[in-house]
C-alpha cells in the first residue's frame, strides 16, 4: 500500500491488530502488545518517509501524526464522508487493550441441567461485559423495560447492579433473542432460579 491514503491504511490495519490483540489478551502480553506498537510505529515511519524522502521530521510528524489527551505521535488522520463531514480516524494500539484472565469454568459444571443454569447465564455475563454489541443489547432490554426488574418491578441502578436473564432456559429450547431475556437484580435471579418462579417481561420486544 505505498500509494494509499493513509485512512485507507488505518483502515486495513486496525482489524488485524485489534483482532490480535483481543485474542492474546487472555495472556501475560502487556510486554508483547507494547513491543508490535513499537514495531508497527516503525513500519509506518519508514512508510512516511518514502514517500516524502525529500521532507524534513517535523513536516512529515505534522502530516501524518497528532497528540491526543492521553499519548503523542498518533498515526492518525482526519476524513471526510459521502455526506460531507469530517471525522477523525487514528491507528489503534496494541497496547490500550486491557488483560483479562480466563475464567475457569467449575469441573462440576453441566450446560444441561437446570441446576446449572444460573451459574450459566452469570458465566455468559461476565465474558460480555465488554462487548459493545452486547452493552448496546442490555440498553436495549433496560429502555424497554423502562429501567426495573422484570421480576420485582424495582428500578435497577448502578448500584444494585444487574443480570442477563432467559425467560426461557436455553437447556430447554430457549432463544439468545431479546424476546426471551430480560433484565433482573442479581438477588431476583437467584430467587428466580431457586424457587422456579416465572417471569413475564414488562412489555413485548421484538428483536
Amino acid at each position: 500500500m505505498k500509494m494509499a491514503k493513509q485512512e485507507d491504511l488505518i483502515r486495513v490495519l486496525n482489524p488485524m491488530l485489534r483482532g490480535w490483540a483481543n485474542y492474546h489478551r487472555s495472556q501475560v502480553a502487556s510486554k508483547a502488545f507494547g513491543r508490535m506498537d513499537a514495531l508497527v510505529w516503525r513500519a509506518l515511519w519508514k512508510w512516511c518517509k518514502r514517500r516524502h524522502h525529500n521532507k524534513g521530521v517535523k513536516w512529515i510528524k505534522e502530516k501524518y501524526f497528532c497528540t491526543t489527551a492521553t499519548r503523542s505521535w498518533v498515526f492518525g488522520t482526519v476524513y471526510t464522508n459521502e455526506k460531507g463531514e469530517t471525522s477523525p480516524i487514528d491507528l489503534f494500539y496494541c497496547s490500550a487493550v486491557k488483560i483479562k484472565r480466563h475464567v475457569k469454568i467449575q469441573s462440576e459444571y453441566n450446560p444441561f441441567l437446570p441446576e446449572w443454569e444460573l451459574y450459566g447465564e452469570k458465566l455468559s455475563q461476565e465474558r460480555l461485559y465488554d462487548e459493545q454489541s452486547h452493552r448496546r443489547q442490555w440498553q436495549a432490554l433496560y429502555k424497554d423495560q423502562r429501567g426495573k426488574c422484570a421480576l420485582c418491578g424495582l428500578p435497577i441502578t448502578k448500584e444494585t447492579g444487574w443480570h442477563d436473564h432467559h425467560i426461557v432456559y436455553r437447556m430447554f429450547g430457549g432463544s439468545n433473542a431479546l424476546s426471551n431475556r430480560c433484565l433482573v437484580h442479581p438477588n431476583c435471579h437467584v430467587k428466580i432460579h431457586a424457587l422456579n418462579l416465572d417471569v413475564v417481561k414488562p412489555t413485548i420486544y421484538s428483536q
